[in-house]
């Protein structure tokens, strides 16, 4: 009977770390510092998106006059522009890691109208502005 209950003890605590060693031995070397690098210009891309619909929201209130929103603007494009080509460099560094993934997030679209991040999948049309979203 002792010997039963030692054996299902050292079955439910394996069990219980397996996952835990899993993670901390196995997931790790999958290219971590790779998937970071493009969290962080995804990220980057994600904030300057949203600057620019703020933007354009303070010039549709009154807040910025036309100049001002053409001055600021084209300064958050042009990063926006260069963090596009980031990503782009990235994307044909490592393109053996796309092929490698089972289960493929759908992307985020954004409006190319007012710069809204469309989570709906299938939309044909910004929930924000109403524009016809390119495919």
């Amino acid at each position: 009977m002792d010997f039963l209950l030692i054996f299902f003890y050292l079955l439910l605590a394996s069990l219980v770390v397996t996952p835990f060693a899993y993670v901390r031995f196995v997931k790790r070397e999958n290219g971590s510092e790779l998937e970071t690098e493009k969290k962080e210009l995804v990220n980057r891309r994600e904030v300057l998106l949203e600057n620019l619909k703020d933007l354009k929201i303070e010039f549709d209130t009154g807040k910025l006059t036309d100049p001002e929103f053409k001055a600021i603007s084209a300064g958050i494009v042009r990063e926006l522009e260069e963090q596009d080509r980031k990503i782009k460099t990235w994307s044909e560094k490592s393109p053996q890691q796309f092929s490698e993934e089972k289960n493929p997030v759908p992307r985020q679209k954004y409006c190319h109208q007012c710069g809204f991040k469309i989570e709906l999948v299938g939309a044909k049309f910004c929930p924000e502005c109403g524009t016809k979203l390119l495919s």
